[in-house]
C-alpha cells in the first residue's frame, strides 16, 4: 500500500495517490492509518467508526499500479508528428528557451523532410490501428513565420489516408488573413500570451521592440467567436510572480479559454543568458494557488506541469516515447524545448535523423541511454508522494550538464511537492472532507 501523510496545520493529509484517495486527519487518524495499511477490511478486527469511515472511502482497496510504458523497445513507431518549421520569429520574448529569432542566419525544415515526416507517422498509426495521426507545428521559432510553408504542410496532411489531428502552438501574432485561414484549418491551438498588456507587452516584445499585446487580444476575440479548441500558456519571471492572480483574473474576464498553463520561465537559451528565469520558487507555489483560486471560480481549469494529483502515470510525457519530433536539419529530439544543436542538452536529447525517403537513422545507444536516464531518476524519487503524477519530472526542465546531470535536483521539486500539497487540500474540500478521484470526475478529466 502506497501511503503519505503530509503535515497540513495541525492535523496531516492523509494520501494514497493510487486509489487518488486524500482526507485530513489528526494524529490518532495518522497511526490508526499507519497500523491498517498492512491489513484489509475483513481482518481489521472489531470495526470502530474510524475502521467504517475508511472502509467506506476504499482506505483498504488495493493499489493499482499504471501500466509499464517506460520499457525500450527496438521498434520506434511514433504516431504523432511534430514539425520545427523554422526559427524565425516575430517576437523577441525575454525568456525565449530557444532564442527564437536571434540566429544570423534563419534555418528551416525542407518540404521533403516534412513531407517524410507526415508519411512515417501517418503509416505508422494505420499499421496500429488507429482512427487518426496528429502533426504539431512547434520549435525554436514561430510556425506562422514560415507561412506558405505551413499552409503546404496542412494541405499535405489532410489528403492523407488517415485523419490528421492538427494542433498548432504558435504566439497568436497573425494577420487578420493568417487568422480566418487557421482557425478554418487548425483543430488544436496552444497560445502562449501572458495577461494584462503591461506584461504581455514587457515580455513578449516585437522583433522592432513594440507591443504584441493588442494582436494578441485580436485573436483571442476571433477565437472566442468561432469557438475554437484552444489553450493559454503564461510564462512568469520574478518581475511577474506575485501578478499570477492578476493575470488569472485578466483571463478569465478577457478570454473564453478553458484551460490556463502557467510555468515559471526556466533557465534555457534567453532566460539564461538574460537571467531572467524565475528565482523565486517559494512565492511561484504561493501565487500559483491564489491564481487557482480565482480560476476555480470561474470554472476555469488552471495547471502547472509539475503538480498533476489527477494523473497516474510511469512518464512525465509521451514526447519522447510517441512523437517524431524534427528539427530543420531533418535531426530527431525527445523534446520540443530541445530544438537546435548547440542546446546544453542536445548529446542527451538528440537521438538520430530523418532521411528524405522517410527512413529513420538512430544514433546506435542514444535513444536507451536516454531513456535509461529517465528510469535512474525514477528510482531516485519512487519516495516522494508526487511520484506517480510527474514521475521524476520533466527531463528538459531537470536534466543539466554532466555525467550526473540526470539526477540533479532542485526548487522545482519543491514547487511540485507545495503546490500538489495544495492540490489535494482544494479537492479535500470540494469533496466534502475527502477526496476519490478514481470514483468521481477528475478535476481537468476535460482539459488534459
Amino acid at each position: 500500500m502506497e501511503l503519505y501523510t503530509l503535515p497540513y496545520k495541525d492535523k496531516a493529509i492523509i494520501y494514497r495517490p493510487l486509489q487518488q484517495l486524500a482526507f485530513i486527519g489528526n494524529q490518532a487518524m495518522v497511526r490508526l492509518c499507519a497500523a491498517l495499511s498492512g491489513k484489509n477490511a475483513d481482518n481489521a478486527g472489531t470495526e470502530t467508526e474510524a475502521d467504517f469511515f475508511l472502509r467506506t472511502v476504499g482506505f483498504f482497496e488495493e493499489d493499482t499500479l499504471p501500466a509499464d510504458s517506460t520499457a525500450v523497445s527496438d521498434k520506434f513507431q511514433p504516431t504523432v508528428c511534430v514539425l520545427f518549421l523554422t526559427d524565425a520569429c516575430n517576437l523577441r520574448c525575454i525568456y525565449c528557451y530557444a532564442r527564437g529569432g536571434g540566429a544570423r542566419e534563419t534555418r528551416a525544415l525542407s518540404l521533403p523532410l516534412a513531407r517524410a515526416a507526415v508519411d512515417t507517422v501517418c503509416r505508422n498509426a494505420m499499421q496500429q490501428g488507429r482512427g487518426h495521426y496528429s502533426l504539431c507545428f512547434h520549435g525554436g521559432g514561430e510556425p506562422t513565420a514560415a507561412w506558405p510553408f505551413l499552409k503546404d504542410c496542412v494541405a499535405y496532411a489532410r489528403k492523407s489516408p488517415l485523419r490528421a489531428k492538427i494542433n498548432l502552438t504558435s504566439n497568436g501574432v497573425w494577420t487578420e488573413a493568417q487568422r480566418v485561414w487557421i482557425l478554418d484549418n487548425i483543430d488544436e491551438i496552444s497560445l502562449s500570451f501572458d495577461g494584462p498588456p503591461s506584461i504581455q507587452n514587457a515580455q513578449r516584445p516585437r522583433k522592432n521592440g513594440k507591443g504584441s499585446h493588442a494582436s494578441v487580444e485580436r485573436t483571442l476575440r476571433a477565437l472566442d467567436r468561432k469557438g475554437s479548441a484552444y489553450g493559454i500558456r503564461v510564462t512568469v519571471t520574478d518581475e511577474t510572480v506575485a501578478r499570477i492572480p492578476e493575470i488569472v483574473d485578466y483571463l478569465c474576464r478577457e478570454t473564453g479559454a478553458p484551460a490556463f498553463q502557467v510555468e515559471p520561465a526556466f533557465a534555457h537559451g534567453r532566460a539564461r543568458v538574460d537571467r531572467v528565469a524565475l528565482q523565486q520558487q517559494d512565492d511561484f507555489a504561493e501565487f500559483f494557488m491564489k491564481g487557482y483560486d480565482i480560476a476555480n471560480r470561474h470554472q476555469r481549469h488552471m495547471y502547472y506541469s509539475g503538480a498533476r494529483p489527477w494523473l497516474l502515470t510511469n512518464r512525465f510525457c509521451d514526447a519522447y516515447i510517441n512523437a517524431l519530433i524534427v528539427g530543420p536539419d531533418g535531426f530527431l529530439t525527445a523534446c520540443y524545448e530541445i530544438c537546435n544543436r548547440e542546446h546544453e542538452l542536445a548529446k542527451d536529447f538528440i537521438f538520430g535523423d530523418l532521411e528524405t525517403n522517410g527512413s529513420i537513422r538512430l544514433t546506435p545507444g542514444a535513444r536507451q541511454g536516454f531513456l535509461a536516464k529517465i528510469e535512474e531518476r525514477r528510482q531516485h524519487c519512487k519516495s516522494c508522494f508526487c511520484f506517480y503524477h510527474c514521475a521524476g519530472d520533466c527531463p528538459s526542465k531537470t536534466f543539466s550538464g554532466g555525467a550526473d546531470g540526470h539526477l540533479a535536483y532542485g526548487d522545482r521539486c519543491e514547487s511540485n511537492r507545495t503546490i500538489t500539497r495544495e492540490l489535494l487540500v482544494r479537492y479535500i474540500e470540494e469533496g466534502g472532507g475527502v477526496w476519490q478521484g478514481r470514483r468521481g470526475r477528475f478535476p481537468c478529466e476535460d482539459t488534459v
